[in-house]
């Protein structure tokens, strides 16, 4: 039977999660942060049980003794699940773990949240591209003054299926933009003519641009320019050098994010162009 919140059933999505190797002391917090997610937009729920039918999601402790080859063999199923791994950063071995202990009750449920808008994209794309092979691929602009970045990042885009123009200042970006609807832009700061700051000002500002989720890569990390990035409109912050890890899943969280804001612009367009119809 459904959960009740407030009297109502609870239509979220439900996904089941399954623990392998996390500490008792962890497991308790990941109840207790779960349990009382209640207006979270995903209801997740601890899976007794650890078989491949039995959970959504697989949480591994890589800091224990085999948490590493558990990783990898669930990863590498057949119709594998999202692996969300928890680690320690000052552990050389492991750079790109998904979740740090020490920041586990804080960042616990975000990573889950993102784990699922990841997979449910990639679902998604991959449904699409079975029943419409002919459908547009993604397609990102890459704005980066360095030819060395900008070569990386569309090999790396196309990696994950997402086509790219790549040009190397403000100019040439606000002209490829003029041209062509983008389904994500990807911008450093520092580049020829205005910065990538004012860019994405430019680009939020736009009605016909705004959109389009904005990535700032660069390798500016202070403080104040994090909340230059926030107040610039910029859906992510990524600070070089990235890992092709992060880069991805902050792709295609925000490709599936601009599908979601594109829809909601249409609806209200229809809408508008209803009402005017009927009045």
């Amino acid at each position: 039977m459904a959960s009740m919140i407030m009297g109502l059933a609870d239509q979220r999505p439900e996904y089941r999660v399954a623990v392998f190797g996390l500490a008792d002391k962890l497991r308790r917090v990941l109840h207790i942060v779960l349990r009382h997610a209640r207006h979270n937009r995903y209801r997740f729920v601890l899976s007794p049980t650890q078989g491949i039918d039995d959970f959504d999601i697989a949480l591994v402790d890589v800091t224990v003794r085999g948490g590493m080859e558990v990783a990898h063999t669930l990863r590498r199923l057949p119709n594998p699940r999202p692996v969300v791994t928890v680690g320690r950063r000052n552990d050389p071995r492991r750079v790109c773990d998904d979740l740090l202990q020490q920041q586990f009750t804080m960042n616990v449920l975000p990573i889950l949240n993102g784990t699922v808008e990841t997979y449910r994209l990639r679902s998604s794309t991959s449904a699409s591209a079975a029943h419409e092979t002919n459908a547009r691929r993604p397609r990102a602009l890459v704005v980066d003054d360095s030819p060395t970045v900008r070569h990386q990042l569309s090999l790396a885009l196309l990696r994950m299926g997402v086509e790219s123009e790549a040009v190397g200042n403000a100019d040439d970006a606000l002209q490829a933009l003029d041209g062509y609807r983008y389904d994500v832009a990807i911008l450093d700061v520092v580049i020829p003519g205005m910065d990538g700051f004012r860019l994405a000002r430019q680009i939020k500002r736009d009605p016909k641009l705004k959109t389009t989720p904005v990535i700032m890569l660069t390798s500016r990390s202070s403080p104040w320019d994090l909340a230059r990035g926030a107040l610039a409109g910029c859906n992510s912050y990524l600070v070089k050098p990235v890992s092709p890890k992060s880069l991805r899943e902050t792709v295609l969280r925000n490709l599936a994010h601009g599908v979601q804001s594109r829809r909601r612009e249409l609806a209200r367009e229809r809408a508008a162009v209803s009402t005017t119809i009927g009045g």
